[in-house]
């Protein structure tokens, strides 16, 4: 049930209101005691004996997932690097079929986004356009 803002309310609304709450509030406070009472059962010495403990399923266990990292002969900058060398742009979905095709292995499941990565992030790599870089020099 939504709250109601009673910035909006006029007097009599609002007197009308509070005489609700005030009419509701023997019912809330009867409550609060019967759960107050319930707390104290709960509380009481030897009650935790007593008290039932629900049952708990037991947790499936988990298991690492182990990706064996693959190994290269060289970093994927220089990979990159050797591809590039002598293009005037390449663009990434180019350079990562081009390091994949020289024998470059990866085990991620983004690869085009790390290539994309290396080329944005190394200083031997220069961005010519939107998505396409050569090697500087």
């Amino acid at each position: 049930m939504p709250r109601m803002s009673l910035a909006k309310l006029s007097t009599v609304a609002l007197k009308k209101e509070l005489q609700r709450r005030l009419e509701a509030l023997p019912k809330l406070i009867a409550r609060r005691d019967e759960l107050n009472r319930q707390i104290a059962d709960l509380e009481a010495p030897g009650a935790a004996a007593a008290a039932p403990t629900p049952e708990k399923a037991p947790a499936a266990k988990k298991v690492a997932r182990k990706v064996k990292r693959a190994k290269n002969p060289v970093s994927l900058p220089e990979a990159l690097a050797q591809f590039i060398s002598g293009k005037k742009g390449v663009s990434i979905s180019e350079a990562v079929a081009g390091v994949l095709a020289a024998g470059y292995t990866s085990t991620s499941k983004d690869f085009p986004n790390i290539v994309k990565k290396t080329l944005a992030n190394d200083k031997r790599f220069q961005r010519v356009a939107r998505g396409v870089y050569r090697v500087k020099g």
